[in-house]
């Protein structure tokens, strides 16, 4: 009986011990899976971010027929697939990651369009306003998900600029501006087609 009751003990004990080093196992390898993909989704949105500043700071260079062109190519965001465990991850920062290429997508339609049916020769001047202001908001975007990402497996800090270029600063500016060129713009617009619809049509 004692031998039985030795043996069942036993049994329980390695039972409880297996339980334990298996649910241990998972934890470890899910905090090597986020510190891994941490690591490389911060770098491609590091790299996104400083691309979009420069990308903040074209206005364009003349061609030889005299219209403004983009020196600055679109910054490109390149995310792992299916090699990495995203779901690894908090859900709400594993969606806004995984948003963000929808994002880029949506804004890149909205420049093309004002490019298209907006922005007049030679400076296309609402066009590289419409680049600025969207890709600034997506690099501040893109800077705060690096952020959530390093505190969430300890990275350090990413440091941002020098004391002669802050580019937080600079893109925060760049959304602020051109929002008021634009509220200003709406505002003129309106009055002006107030002032054209009061007018009286002429007769004959």
């Amino acid at each position: 009986m004692e031998k039985e009751l030795f043996g069942l003990l036993g049994v329980i004990v390695g039972f409880v011990l297996n339980l334990i080093y298996g649910t241990w196992g998972k934890r470890n390898q899910k905090k090597q899976e986020q510190y891994y993909l941490a690591v490389v989704v911060t770098l491609q949105l590091d790299r996104f971010f400083d691309n979009a500043v420069k990308l903040c700071s074209d206005n364009g260079m003349k061609d030889e027929h005299g219209d403004y062109c983009p020196s600055v190519p679109y910054p490109e965001l390149e995310l792992p697939g299916s090699e990495v465990n995203w779901r690894c991850l908090p859900q709400n920062v594993m969606k806004d990651i995984l948003w963000m290429p929808e994002t880029i997508r949506e804004a890149l339609l909205v420049i093309d369009s004002i490019r298209e049916h907006r922005a007049e020769r030679p400076d296309f001047d609402e066009f590289y306003e419409a680049r600025q202001y969207e890709f600034a908001k997506i690099a501040l975007t893109a800077n705060e998900l690096s952020s959530k990402l390093r505190k969430i497996v300890a990275l350090p800090d990413r440091i941002v600029g020098d004391q002669f270029f802050k580019p937080l600063e600079f893109l925060s500016n760049k959304v602020m501006e051109i929002e008021k060129v634009r509220n200003d713009r709406e505002q003129y617009d309106r009055i002006i087609a107030e002032q054209l619809s009061g007018l009286s049509p002429i007769s004959d």
